[in-house]
């Protein structure tokens, strides 16, 4: 059960409405997530622009981001980021076990040895930013990461890690496409209630 509670979009007014009015042009409906942080429109206004140019701007492609959001997500024991992110893999061609795989570690055979060892950098910002070190940054270049790019890997484990904290936090419920996915890995701590 949620933490606080959501906002119903139909009853949404003023600038809240504006807001999920956006989202809703996106998605076709408004996340569980932006209900939650529907006290604070100019914070999830401003989350949904972060949002949107985290995923357009730079050269990592959106199978990539895609990846380091469910690895950056389960680093930090967010079902709801997991299964969000898994969703979108699976438009890539992704199964579930794919996913798994990625979480648990193992290289993904749907990338490249360049992507996979931006995976591998990302789940050491998402688990520890001080564990980075210059060499692992080296690392990235000798496999032909540009800096910009490794910014890039970076700000995307940022904006996940903002994202998978709310969530998280505030017991935010699984959108019901979502739920199926909570019966097997990588979802080990079993699903929270959805009420």
């Amino acid at each position: 059960m949620t933490r606080v509670p959501l906002q119903d979009p139909a009853e949404a007014t003023g600038r809240t409405k504006e807001v999920f009015d956006r989202v809703a042009g996106y998605y076709g409906m408004v996340p569980t997530l932006q209900q939650a942080l529907a006290p604070l429109p100019e914070t999830t206004n401003a989350l949904w622009d972060l949002s949107l140019a985290t995923m357009q701007e730079g050269t990592l492609g959106e199978e990539l981001k895609r990846a380091i959001f469910v690895v950056t997500a389960a680093a930090g024991e967010c079902d709801y980021c997991t299964a969000a992110h898994m969703l979108a893999l699976f438009r890539f061609g992704w199964s579930v076990e794919d996913c798994t795989a990625i979480v648990d570690g193992a290289a993904s055979e749907r990338l490249d040895a360049k992507g996979n060892a931006a995976v591998e950098f990302a789940r050491v910002v998402a688990a520890r930013p001080a564990a980075v070190t210059d060499e692992m940054v080296a690392a990235l270049r000798e496999v032909g990461w540009t800096d910009a790019e490794i910014v890039e890997i970076v700000t995307t484990v940022a904006l996940l890690k903002y994202t998978s904290t709310v969530a998280t936090a505030l017991a935010v419920p699984f959108e019901k496409v979502m739920e199926p996915l909570l019966e097997g890995p990588p979802f080990r701590r079993g699903p929270r209630a959805t009420e």
